[in-house]
């Protein structure tokens, strides 16, 4: 390392032991920036092969020079700067694509082997994540897919897959994986216009829809007997046509404007989370259907994730950006929006936190482009250059690969392209 030049004292630390360095502090440069303060720690370490870092300051990833931050902290060279360092999120490449018959509005694959579809021709497909093949396909809904979410069952070892589309109505169908048969379960009707998302896990459903409402449907005795009563009998394939028309069993109303995400809390059971156009994001208790927290932003919402690891909320907006929402601060008379990130050059669409990372998370936008995010940075790590035209879906993957799991993304857009590209790799 170039020692001219003023210098500063600098604390490495990090929390994972296999990488671990001295934490004696180190004089260094002023002007070194991650990849100098990179090369610093593979000196230290003299690994096999050089590893990609990046440096957390006050839990801030470091996107300047230690010049630079000092400055604007008001810091001297005297201060110990103490630096968290953590392996680089390596740039994500590209992996399959596969064409549909149109526009590729919804994606859903978090943590399964499959990923299902829904376009703007009203087909539901579903396909495999290893090399993209369709395994089965079924006309879903009288018009465009506005929403799919896959949930695998284990106890009958088939998918659960839920749907929703312009035709104002929810569906939920199973996937058998062994014989690659899709078919329908239940059909669940009530709302009056256009139903905007849904959610589901192995016992409950929820939707938001163009009326303004949040409906929460119970599964139990509305799907196939193998899974209401959790047994691994396999049943015969039924028809689309043969689906029972259901009403919810809950309807939360209290937005004024359409509902455009739906989550369920990852810590309260009996509470849900939606964001509509009127600006807000609503915390609801199901069980006494009524609402226990309402948060106000400046902006039209299009999209919702919640953190299943801190309740931590992103938004997706029209005006370009994805804001962050803490549910905590809100409470305390703070305002609810504490960070905004803003890249994309379009509206917004999707934004999915990654269940695997804390801090991870992507959005995409009708710039074409899929964006991967750690809410410690203001900027992308990365920005994927993914669709020919608007990308309306993304999800997360979590693919099983012999001893090593692979994390990927899935994008759907207006190019009529499922995509999928290699995020990160590690061992099972």
């Amino acid at each position: 390392m170039d020692e001219e030049g003023p210098q500063v004292r600098v604390r490495f630390i990090t929390k994972d032991p296999s990488i671990s360095v001295t934490e004696t502090p180190i004089a260094l440069p002023t002007r070194s920036n991650r990849r100098l303060l990179s090369k610093v720690i593979n000196h230290l370490l003299n690994p096999p092969k050089v590893i990609l870092f990046d440096f957390l300051i006050d839990e801030n990833f470091l996107r300047t020079s230690l010049s630079k931050y000092m400055c604007q902290h008001l810091l001297s060279e005297e201060t110990i700067l103490t630096l968290e360092y953590v392996r680089a999120l390596p740039e994500p490449n590209f992996d399959i694509k596969a064409s549909h018959s149109d526009w590729v509005s919804a994606v859903s694959a978090t943590g399964s082997e499959v990923v299902a579809t829904g376009s703007y021709d009203g087909i539901l497909r579903i396909y495999g994540v290893d090399k993209g093949v369709c395994k089965a396909q079924q006309h879903a809904h009288e018009g465009a897919i506005k929403a799919v979410h896959v949930k695998y069952h284990p106890s009958a070892d088939v998918y659960l897959i839920a749907t929703c589309g312009l035709d104002q109505i929810a569906r939920i169908w199973r996937f058998d994986q062994k014989t690659s048969t899709l078919s329908d379960q239940n059909m669940l009707c009530g709302h009056t216009n256009s139903v905007n998302d849904v959610c589901m896990t192995s016992v409950q459903v929820i939707t938001g829809g163009w009326d303004h409402t949040v409906r929460v449907w119970n599964l139990e005795n509305r799907l196939d007997g193998d899974l209401s009563r959790e047994r691994k009998r396999q049943k015969k394939v039924e028809p689309v046509q043969s689906s029972s028309n259901s009403k919810a069993d809950v309807v939360l109303a209290g937005h004024t404007a359409p509902v455009t995400g739906v989550a369920f809390h990852p810590h309260r059971s009996d509470w849900v989370v939606s964001a509509s156009v009127d600006r807000s994001v609503r915390i609801w208790d199901r069980l006494k259907q009524q609402c226990v927290q309402s948060m106000l932003g400046d902006r039209a919402i299009t999209d919702l994730s919640v953190n299943v690891h801190t309740n931590i909320i992103l938004t997706a907006h029209p005006d370009h950006c994805v804001r962050l929402w803490d549910p905590r601060a809100s409470e305390n008379g703070q305002r609810a929006v504490q960070r905004t990130f803003e890249s994309h050059q379009g509206w917004v669409s999707s934004v999915q936190w990654c269940d695997s990372h804390e801090h991870l998370f992507a959005s995409c936008g009708y710039d074409g482009f899929v964006k991967v995010w750690d809410d410690r940075c203001g900027i992308p790590l990365h920005s994927i250059t993914a669709h020919d035209g608007k990308a309306f879906d993304i999800s997360w993957i979590k693919a099983p690969r012999g001893d090593h799991t692979t994390l990927k993304l899935a994008s759907g857009g207006e190019d009529c392209l499922l995509k999928m590209f290699n995020v990160e790799q590690s061992s099972s």
